[in-house]
């Protein structure tokens, strides 16, 4: 299974810069923040305007299972994107690839383009969950996030924006407003 997890972390990373490419094309006015309830992934959040929601499955050919995912994405205007992806593995993850998962995941992210820098990567807990904070900048675009390994569920936190439009009194209050509610 530890081997099928990093594939999926690298798959869902792969998706997560594409998803954010396609969602940097949504604008709209500055709205009050919401707080978001997932149910399907048990979590809440405040999103700085009503996020679009997108559901897909995608098969993982070398554990013969499928990975579930969800994401939710808002723009705050026109200054920068707000995500929650949400990935569902068919089984429970065994605590001690947490940490390795998560690194996997973030390496994949930081190799999707050859410009990419990692500024920082920090493990911490988030709920009693293994969470690695990170921070990645290609060409005066900084992508900014919070990877959460919870059971069979990895929830990644993310921002992405022009250096800078980046205001990192928003960016704080969208990872803090996040909670699990399993």
């Amino acid at each position: 299974m530890r081997r099928g997890v990093i594939a999926a972390a690298l798959c869902v990373s792969a998706l997560c810069m594409s998803l954010l490419d396609a969602a940097q094309t949504n604008s709209g006015e500055m709205a009050a923040w919401k707080k978001f309830h997932s149910v399907t992934g048990k979590c809440s959040i405040a999103f700085p305007d009503t996020p679009e929601h997108i559901k897909q499955n995608m098969s993982m050919p070398e554990d013969e299972a499928d990975l579930s995912y969800d994401v939710y994405v808002a723009a705050d205007g026109r200054e920068a994107v707000y995500m929650v992806l949400i990935a569902q593995y068919p089984e429970f993850i065994d605590e001690a690839y947490a940490e390795l998962s998560l690194e996997s995941f973030l390496n994949g992210i930081v190799s999707q383009h050859p410009s990419n820098q990692l500024v920082f990567a920090d493990l911490i807990e988030v709920q009693g969950y293994k969470a690695l904070d990170f921070f990645v900048r290609t060409k005066g675009v900084y992508f900014k996030g919070r990877a959460v390994m919870a059971k069979n569920n990895l929830y990644l936190l993310a921002m992405e924006c022009e250096q800078d439009n980046y205001k990192d009194n928003r960016f704080s209050h969208f990872i803090n407003s996040f909670e699990l509610t399993q």
